[in-house]
């Protein structure tokens, strides 16, 4: 008992070590987590202060120019929103001294309230670079006007002026406010001398004031232009993580800050959720280890009265009875008046008491009254046989038991006639028929109808449903995230799903009002319905709705909710099907999404739609010749830049002129090999023909042309990409930064670690990289700094309503910054018209491709154009 003690003991202490270890290393997570977080909203916001203060900065210059070429009065159209570009929502006031100071003209928006200029410093003998300082506060608001100042030089050098651009911090917080970091969350822009700027939410008490002697100044900044740090607010003492980012070009400082309790929330919900998962499990193994030495004592005790039994018996019986007791079967002896002389082990546990208990007591007291086994015994007595039958009788715990007697006649010692009966308790074989009879016809999980018998009953049933008389149809339920159950919480918990569904579908059908309905389940998540509707299609359609309404609330399991995504198809008797086989196929394949849906997931058998399945099925059978074929071609689109529409490469696009099919569209055929695998040998077979064309055209015009071929993820996850790639680039003498490959974002996100090492070995060998489709999936912004791309080419989406939609334009402006931050270029796909490129000229957009330039060409045009526009 003492060691089961120091057992448990230990591994109550393990328990505690391991949880608190785990618990330790999810708070260490967590925290870095959130500073990571912090950081990349900074880089964020930094990259756009970056292009509003490059913009005022731009009008600095501009303003500058005016009052160099003695012409101030050209600062007033600076304001107008076509000429100040991104800065006009920012901009107060544009202002032009002499060099003793005095104002030589004045330009003020028309929005904003009058500000005293500024008093003017000397110019800084760096030369005319910007500088940035808070003019004045509002203490009410908390809302200052932010100088960017420029002094102006003539040519020889001289100081003949200084130009001054103030900005109002308004719309700054207005933007600072629409990122809710949570309790104590605040984005801040500083300056580096450490004297806050803006800060959203307003926080008028410290606009104006420096914080030069706060840690991330004294320490941190000097050390790293951005990063995360953990310390005291330096405006109420309340710990906080912070992350920073430096505006490139400007000396401005953005810092995003976090309360460290709200930071740690979600740790300390884990936090009290492992303190009561261990003080559970301690007290489910202290009190396993009290039961294992109650069970212990226990059966020491057992062990004794069984010795001393057995030593008792072992006195009493003489060798009949031990003979007779080595007999698995029930035996026992009456005399002439029915009383129990003798009786074995087995015959006393049937009867539930102890056999020298059984001794000289009556049959029936034992066994009951029984006047057809009286009559067997008086025909053995009289026919001086033996007699066999089949009976039921109670055993000592009432439980019913299904035996066949056999009773022959015996002579004792005086003479006297005697019965001896042996039992076979036949119960369980009995149980076992029945047993598989019951699984021949219903799910053994379930207790539901299985497939068997629910083709049995649709057979059965369609001759009646042929005459007209009632409307038949048969329905198809899948779950398609049943075994997100089994995945996290095991096959137990999967079965008592089943188990749960099956009560009520049979409950669902108990209701169903004008539709008579048998469910069955056919196999794994899949169920089946054979509905009988007076009401016809109608009364089977408000069924599947309430079935699908039914099994759409979340599922409640151990403690967590699942949503199982019940689909429904359905098909009606005789439209659908005039066999069982028929029927029931329909309403698979509208099961599978080939029929017309209603409400969300019920959809009704379509003869129209099971032709597309057929019509995508010829297309992908057609798609797996069409490589040997030689169907397969490839045109392409050429990248320029947006400034001087010189050509910088091309874009390898995939074409299939079917000699059956004609010209299919890459919408229709591309999908259909990314799903059946045909994409990988297609894809390897393109990047080998772009090579090739790539060595002939430089071979023809006497230098490089850089091409860039799209790779999809089956291509990204394949072993042999990297031999294929260097293979490619030997054989056909691929020059490094010539061969571009494209890479959606949602295949980068699939296996970071993995396509991290593969991208990396990539670039080696002088293959560039690009972000495909940026901005339409969802990711961390921190693999942009993680793999080594070189280019993210902006969502034709986005492109398409840049000159309709401010949202478009507001997104590609985003995207275009954060690559400038992160020192990437940009193309911008699908441009069509000159206004679309005029507004990604503006946003300082690198490169673009497109039909406004030129659709994609045959590789015969390539040469060309390259003499034309490169």
């Amino acid at each position: 008992m003492a060691r089961l003690v120091i057992i448990a003991s230990g591994l109550i202490a393990a328990l505690g070590m391991v949880t608190a270890s785990m618990l330790y290393a999810s708070y260490e997570d967590t925290l870095r987590d959130q500073k990571t977080n912090l950081r990349n909203i900074a880089i964020i916001f930094a990259a756009q202060t970056t292009g509003v203060a490059q913009a005022v900065d731009s009008a600095l210059q501009r303003a500058a120019s005016a009052v160099r070429r003695g012409d101030p009065a050209a600062l007033a159209p600076l304001l107008a929103e076509e000429s100040a570009g991104p800065a006009h929502a920012y901009l107060l006031r544009i202002a032009a001294f002499d060099a003793s100071g005095k104002l030589l003209a004045s330009s003020r928006a028309d929005h904003s309230a009058a500000r005293a200029l500024p008093a003017l410093s000397a110019p800084p003998p760096g030369g005319p670079s910007p500088q940035i300082a808070i003019h004045a506060v509002d203490r009410m608001s908390g809302r200052g006007v932010i100088n960017f100042t420029r002094h102006v030089f003539d040519n020889a050098s001289r100081h003949i002026g200084t130009v001054v651009a103030q900005v109002d911090s308004a719309h700054f917080e207005r933007i600072y406010r629409l990122i809710d970091l949570g309790p104590g969350g605040s984005v801040t822009l500083f300056h580096r001398d450490g004297t806050m700027l803006i800060r959203g939410p307003s926080f008028p008490e410290g606009i104006g004031r420096s914080f030069l002697d706060t840690p991330l100044f004294k320490s941190y900044l000097p050390q790293a232009p951005r990063g995360s740090i953990e310390t005291l607010s330096p405006l109420d003492g309340i710990p906080r993580l912070y992350g920073y980012d430096t505006v490139e070009g400007f000396p401005l400082v953005i810092i995003t800050g976090l309360n460290r309790e709200a930071a740690l929330e979600s740790w300390y919900g884990r936090l009290w959720t492992a303190l009561a998962f261990y003080l559970l499990l301690s007290a489910v193994l202290s009190v396993l280890a009290w039961r294992v030495g109650s069970d212990t004592r226990r059966q020491f005790r057992l062990i004794e009265l069984l010795s001393a039994s057995e030593s008792r018996l072992a006195r009493r019986f003489d060798y009949l009875a031990s003979l007779i007791n080595a007999v698995g079967a029930p035996i026992w002896v009456l005399d002439s008046a029915r009383r129990i002389v003798l009786a074995n082990e087995a015959f006393g546990r049937l009867v539930g008491r102890r056999p020298e208990d059984l001794m000289e007591m009556e049959e029936r007291a034992v066994l009951g009254e029984d006047a057809q086994r009286e009559r067997r015994y008086q025909a053995v007595l009289e026919q001086g046989s033996s007699a066999e039958s089949i009976s039921t009788m109670r055993d000592g715990g009432g439980e019913a038991r299904t035996v066949i007697e056999l009773t022959a006649r015996l002579t004792g010692e005086g003479g006297d006639a005697q019965l001896v009966t042996v039992l076979t308790d036949i119960t369980e074989r009995e149980r076992a028929e029945a047993r598989l009879a019951y699984l021949a016809e219903f799910d053994v999980l379930t207790g539901l109808p299985n497939q068997s018998q629910f083709w049995r009953l649709l057979e059965t049933r369609l001759p009646a449903a042929a005459t007209g008389e009632r409307s038949l149809a048969a329905m198809v339920l899948v779950f398609q995230r049943l075994h997100e159950i089994v995945d996290l919480l095991g096959r137990d918990a999967g079965d008592r799903a089943l188990r749960r569904i099956g009560d009520q579908l049979r409950a669902a059908c108990g209701e169903a009002g004008a539709v008579a309905g048998i469910v069955a389940r056919i196999r794994g998540a899949e169920f089946a319905f054979l509905l009988d509707a007076a009401a016809s299609r109608g009364a089977v359609e408000r069924f599947a709705m309430q079935v699908h309404d039914l099994l759409s609330a979340p599922f409640s399991l151990d403690g967590r909710d699942f949503y199982l995504e019940p689909v429904l198809g359905v098909a009606m008797f005789p439209q659908d099907g005039h066999s069982a086989d028929e029927l029931y196929r329909a309403a698979q394949n509208a099961c599978s999404g080939h029929g017309v849906e209603v409400g969300e997931a019920v959809h009704f058998f379509s003869a129209s739609m099971h032709s597309s399945l057929d019509q995508r099925l010829t297309v992908e059978a057609h798609l797996r010749r069409a490589l040997e074929r030689r169907e397969l071609r490839l045109v392409f689109q050429p990248k320029v830049t947006i400034d001087g529409e010189r050509i910088v490469g091309f874009e390898a696009l995939m074409r299939w002129n079917s000699a059956e099919l004609g010209e299919v569209s890459p919408a229709q055929f591309i999908p259909i090999a990314e799903r059946t695998g045909l994409i990988i040998p297609i894809g390897a077979w393109a990047l080998e023909e772009t090579c090739r064309r790539m060595r002939d055209w430089a071979t023809q015009l006497g230098r490089p042309v850089k091409v860039a071929v799209n790779l999809s993820p089956r291509q990204l996850y394949q072993k042999t990409l990297l031999d294929t790639i260097r293979r490619c680039i030997a054989e056909y003498g691929v020059g490094g930064g010539c061969l571009e490959l494209e890479i959606t974002e949602t295949a980068l996100m699939s296996r970071e670690e993995e396509v991290d090492v593969l991208m990396h070995e990539i670039r080696a060998l002088g293959v560039e990289l690009s972000i495909d489709d940026f901005g339409t999936g969802y990711s961390s912004l921190a693999y942009l700094k993680r793999f080594p791309v070189a280019r993210l080419k902006v969502d034709r989406a986005f492109v398409r309503d840049l000159d309709r939609d401010g949202d478009s334009a507001a997104i590609a402006l985003s995207i275009v910054n954060l690559a400038r931050g992160l020192k990437l270029k940009v193309v911008a796909e699908g441009v069509e018209t000159a206004g679309q490129l005029a507004i990604l000229r503006g946003m300082a957009c690198d490169e673009y491709q497109g039909f406004l330039f030129s659709p994609p060409v045959e590789r015969d045009a390539v040469p060309e154009l390259v003499r034309r526009y490169c």
